[in-house]
């Protein structure tokens, strides 16, 4: 008769074991999966109620006090400013006037340091035809021959590196993956660097999710 320690006890146990730790990956899988869609939803809807909120209390509070209430008057509000200062900046009086608001803004201490990241990042990734910085999506090799990153064109104008270098250089944007607000500039060759199909935002995605969510090739399949 084997032993109660013997090799044919321990197989259940193996396998309670193994199902255990099947079990515990799919909990921490599902769990990261259901973080990735929670938190953008929740810091986009938060940031959104924070804006109407503020521009509902612009007006709103004086309607409310003479017994108007208008439902939505935040949302409206924020987008017709938005279009507004749009029409604005798109006519000559409105681009001297946005270039003067600049300048004060880029002057005022502290102001100054949040003024001008948000402007750049907001520059990147909202920018259109020519003023976009992130429009193009590039494989890199980095570090070891054959290993290859996925990064963000920031610029292939000429620049003292190129010069230096005695070649016409990309500069290379590679964001961190899971938290894309750090990353690390490369200055690469431009026969070095292989364009992607892919949209800036599906390499977002891709970057975010950790190489979870990678999209199809052009080809399919």
């Amino acid at each position: 008769e084997p032993l109660a320690g013997g090799p044919k006890a321990q197989i259940p146990r193996n396998r309670v074991a193994t199902m255990a730790t099947g079990f515990w990956a799919r909990v921490r899988r599902y769990y990261l999966a259901g973080l990735l869609v929670l938190a953008p939803t929740a810091l986009t809807l938060w940031v959104a109620w924070n804006f109407f909120t503020f521009f509902d209390g612009i007006l709103g509070g004086q309607l409310r006090a003479r017994g108007i209430s208008v439902f939505g008057l935040g949302f409206i509000l924020l987008n017709l400013i938005v279009l507004i200062l749009g029409w604005l900046t798109t006519n000559f009086l409105g681009r001297r006037l946005f270039l003067i608001w600049d300048r004060v803004m880029h002057r005022v201490p502290l102001v100054n340091k949040v003024y001008s990241t948000l402007r750049q990042i907001a520059e990147i990734f909202l920018g259109t035809g020519e003023d976009a910085s992130f429009r193009r999506v590039a494989l890199v090799e980095y570090g070891s021959p054959g290993t290859h990153m996925v990064g963000f064109v920031t610029s292939t104008a000429g620049s003292e590196a190129g010069e230096k270098l005695g070649a016409r250089v990309c500069n290379v944007f590679v964001p961190s993956a899971v938290n894309p607000t750090t990353g690390f500039l490369l200055v690469v060759p431009e026969e070095k660097v292989r364009y992607l199909e892919m949209t800036p935002e599906q390499a977002m995605r891709m970057i975010v999710s950790a190489g979870s969510i990678v999209p199809r090739g052009t080809g399919g399949g």
